[in-house]
């Protein structure tokens, strides 16, 4: 049922657009799209773009989530930390990250810098979030197992706090990776003039319309494959939960 929708979505655009009940010009079909994509990718420019923008995810994915994961932790064991760090958290979360880029451009200039680090900050706020919930939310009765059993200290946090947060965690990876994506398209659509967003944006302009959808299909292919895959990974992991029933 979940591939049927799509795909009779596809389908009757394929017919609109082939018996020009909406205009070719603006929504080409479907399998124009996809040759389209196929050439551009031989060509080399659509997969110039997708390297760009896959190089610029992973450098802000691996910015964000390597701070925002201990500190997410550690905001859920230690409380005047949780007291000190959260009202910025809080202040800072739902402002549009996007709207950071001008600030990041005035200090860093225009580059590679300012991008992977505007894309950063949507995911590390996510991250951090999600990790302090998954702390909070645990069941008080594993730390009274846990403690039952004699794990004090670090013990306590490796054999029963981390793996309760580890699905919470999983969620805001997944979160923030689309996130930092969404924000790393917005940067290239406004600043850069290289990547995926740039070349949705060149195309549009220029209203090379299979060239946009081609670039922005990938856009969407490129979260579909690393959230998948994150998921895929999650459940790797965390094969308890699958026993479990969670």
């Amino acid at each position: 049922m979940s591939v049927a929708v799509p795909v009779a979505a596809l389908v009757l655009w394929e017919i609109c657009s082939r018996l020009a009940i909406v205009s070719p010009r603006y929504f080409p079909a479907p399998t124009t799209v996809a040759w389209t994509v196929g050439d551009r990718l031989v060509a080399g420019d659509l997969a110039g773009g997708l390297l760009v923008t896959l190089a610029r995810l992973a450098f802000a994915f691996a910015l964000a989530a390597v701070p925002a994961v201990p500190l997410g932790l550690l905001m859920g064991i230690a409380r005047p930390v949780r007291d000190l760090v959260e009202p910025y958290v809080a202040f800072i979360f739902p402002v549009p990250k996007i709207t950071l880029l001008p600030f990041l451009l005035i200090i860093l200039g225009v580059g590679e810098p300012a991008f992977v680090l505007t894309g950063a900050s949507s995911a590390f706020f996510q991250i951090v979030i999600s990790t302090l919930g998954g702390v909070q939310t645990m069941d008080p009765r594993l730390l009274e197992v846990g403690r039952n059993y004699g794990a004090r200290g670090a013990r306590l946090f490796w054999k029963v706090i981390l793996p309760a947060a580890l699905p919470s965690i999983f969620t805001g990876l997944r979160l923030g990776l689309g996130l930092a994506l969404v924000t790393l398209v917005a940067v290239e659509f406004i600043a850069a003039k290289s990547g995926l967003g740039h070349l949705v944006f060149r195309h549009w302009q220029m209203l090379s319309t299979p060239e946009m959808y081609a670039a922005f299909a990938l856009v969407g292919a490129l979260g579909l494959v690393l959230t998948r895959g994150l998921r895929a990974l999650q459940a790797r992991v965390l094969t308890w939960q699958e026993d479990i029933g969670v």
